[in-house]
């Protein structure tokens, strides 16, 4: 059906609405027909559309809750079934009966037992270890403190404190001991009853004289005492390194060394530069070692390994030592720089000829005006002095300086070189002994000039004999490492017309 918009009526004064408009063209509903254009609502539809049920259909269509529809699918249940699928109530919770009670009275029972326990053997302990004079606690005999079957069953036993304060009495108030009741044990009772926990109670008189006595001035506690015993015994002396000193008047080596408790006042020779020595003036200031030893000046560059075999000792000792700070790490062929100075412990040098035994003299002659002549004997050997001039001259080409002039403890300088390096007359003379020496010069030369005499020290070879005139610059011997000597060196000496020491360096520039 179509609109037209002429048609119109003519006492209406407006369109009809969509409702209206529908209803107009909806064709009449027939039985048949399963899809009107009405307005329904779903409940309705349903119901329209839904085909009559019969008595087999098994799924039918109207509207229904699930739980009708699961009452209608759920089979009839039998006494046998097990697993019905019928919606069923949840249980209500249950209620807190006794039975809870009773559990929660058995574990405060139970917890209290064991604090009673641990409090009973800590009093224990502490009253062997501690508290010897303690007075015991006692059961008083009129007291009745026994439990019974029925306050246990029905009271909460209770934990007595850990620790108790101390009752102390006096040797003369003391009582007869008395024993605590003994409870007779029931044959049927459980095996954790068998052994109730009895605890000790003092009687109203032990507890009243307790009380009376004086309580000590200070409880009696055991002290730990330690001994004043250092894992490291040093002397008071004993220092961290070397460290320097500044001579005052009236040093000498000996009261210095004793001053700093070394024991051997080489170690203020082995040192210190003889020139610091030569004279020990005031306000000369020297290097003194921790201990016994060595302080090794490195003239020229040397191995670990050598210096200690230069003095004897094992690499690791210098190696290894607390004042050796920057040697940590190092291996015996590590290389030392020159001007280093070395601590070596426990090391010895040259200990120097101080006084010569059975020096020589004249036979013929005399050394009047202060000159030399006649007939001289020296250590065995006997010459006739033939003039000469005097040792200005260095007596090696090449060398190395070691240590100098020290009156009274070294009488010449030592001048290191290669062994068997060529040994000069220091000037011309007459040679008063060539060989081998006692007192710690091994193979040595003695040359008598015009004024002095020149000595060379510690030769490996001897290229003069006695008697025999040598000119200055001669060779008379190669250098070497005999006699008491540190190392392969020359020791030269100057001595005046009566054999005293005299120092070198005013006769040779080194």
């Amino acid at each position: 059906m179509k609109f037209d918009p002429e048609d119109r009526r003519d006492d209406a004064d407006e369109l009809p609405g969509l409702d209206e408009w529908l209803r107009r063209e909806e064709p009449p509903i027939a039985d048949d027909d399963t899809s009107p254009s009405r307005r329904m609502d779903p409940a309705q539809r349903l119901a329209a559309e839904e085909p009559a049920p019969t008595a087999d259909d098994t799924s039918p269509n109207p509207v229904l809750s699930a739980h009708d529809r699961l009452a209608l699918d759920e089979p009839p249940i039998t006494l046998e079934d097990t697993n019905p699928s019928r919606p069923i109530r949840p249980a209500p919770p249950p209620q807190h009966g006794p039975g809870r009670a009773l559990w929660i009275a058995v574990t405060l029972a139970a917890l209290a037992l064991i604090a009673v326990g641990a409090g009973i053997i800590l009093n224990a302990a502490l009253s062997d270890d501690e508290q010897p004079d303690t007075v015991p606690v006692a059961v008083d005999p009129t007291a009745t403190h026994a439990p019974t079957e029925a306050s246990s069953n029905t009271q909460e036993p209770t934990s007595a404190p850990t620790t108790a304060p101390t009752v102390t009495a006096e040797p003369e108030a003391t009582e007869p001991p008395v024993e605590v009741a003994q409870v007779p044990e029931p044959e049927d009772a459980a095996p954790a009853a068998r052994e109730p926990i009895v605890l000790p109670t003092a009687g109203a008189d032990t507890i009243a004289a307790a009380l009376a006595a004086p309580l000590p001035s200070a409880p009696e506690t055991r002290v730990i005492r330690r001994e004043a015993a250092p894992f490291t015994v040093r002397r008071e002396n004993t220092r961290s390194g070397v460290i320097p000193y500044t001579v005052e008047p009236g040093d000498t080596l000996e009261s210095i060394a004793a001053k700093f408790g070394l024991n051997d006042h080489y170690t203020i020779i082995w040192s210190n530069s003889s020139t610091k020595l030569a004279d020990l003036e005031p306000g000369t200031q020297l290097n003194i070692m921790p201990e016994d030893g060595v302080y090794h000046e490195v003239t020229e560059e040397i191995t670990i390994r050598e210096l200690a075999e230069k003095y004897n000792v094992d690499p690791y000792v210098i190696i290894d030592s607390e004042y050796n700070d920057s040697l940590f790490g190092s291996v015996p062929e590590t290389r030392l720089p020159v001007g280093m100075w070395v601590v070596i412990p426990g090391a010895e040098g040259e200990r120097f000829n101080q006084r010569i035994a059975g020096s020589g003299g004249f036979t013929e002659g005399s050394a009047a005006g202060g000159l030399l002549s006649g007939t001289y004997s020296l250590w065995g050997c006997t010459a006739n002095l033939q003039g000469g001039t005097e040792p200005y001259n260095r007596p090696l080409g090449g060398y190395t300086w070691m240590r100098g002039f020290i009156p009274g403890y070294h009488d010449g300088v030592d001048l290191a070189g290669r062994d068997n390096q060529p040994v000069l007359a220091a000037g011309a003379g007459t040679v008063v002994y060539a060989g081998w020496n006692n007192n710690g010069y091994g193979r040595v030369v003695v040359i008598a000039h015009s004024s002095s005499f020149s000595l060379y020290g510690h030769l490996n070879s001897i290229n003069v004999r006695c008697g025999q005139y040598v000119d200055q610059g001669q060779v008379i011997g190669g250098m070497g490492n005999t006699g008491n000597s540190s190392g392969t060196h020359l020791h030269f000496e100057v001595r005046d017309v009566g054999f005293n020491p005299l120092n070198p360096q005013n006769y040779i520039g080194f």
